[in-house]
């Protein structure tokens, strides 16, 4: 009787392996690991567990994000898109939106490998926008300390 019942825990056990269900595995399959671990390919973060409320989408190259990157509010707006340059890695181009969806600003940061972590932060000119799309004033920022800031005059631009 010993034989018979082990012989059915293992008949039991590659069955249950053989039914279970996997998500697509390929090229285009999301969220897959390298064989180091790292992230790699399609990436896409979710509010709930049934996969519904998309937070962000991106792609991972080895565990570093690389091109461009979209942030979700929970009511499916566009807040943020992050471009990573390819030429300079590191430096990012972001721009984030208003609820209505226009730009609320625009500008680039960069994310530097520091002994004490990853640190991220803005510099160089940053473009404000009103809620309503124009354009408002320039900030400026020196590794991540707004400098100054101006508002945009669009009359000298067509005098």
């Amino acid at each position: 009787m010993g034989l018979k019942a082990i012989l059915l825990a293992v008949m039991l056990g590659i069955l249950t392996c053989c039914s279970a269900t996997h998500g697509k595995i390929g090229f285009w399959s999301r969220n897959r690991h390298d064989r180091a671990g790292e992230r790699h390919g399609p990436w896409y973060s979710y509010y709930d567990t049934n996969n519904q409320l998309l937070t962000s989408k991106g792609r991972f190259k080895h565990g570093r994000m690389v091109g461009r990157w979209r942030y979700f509010t929970p009511g499916a707006g566009l807040e943020q898109v992050e471009r990573f340059h390819k030429l300079r890695p590191g430096f990012v181009t972001i721009t984030y939106y208003h609820p209505s969806g226009q730009i609320a600003r625009r500008g680039r940061a960069r994310y530097v490998n520091e002994s004490d972590g990853l640190r991220f932060y803005w510099f160089g000119n940053w473009m404000v926008y009103a809620a309503d799309g124009k354009p408002g004033k320039v900030e400026t920022y020196e590794v991540g300390r707004l400098l100054y800031s101006r508002p945009l005059q669009l009359n000298l631009l067509f005098e």
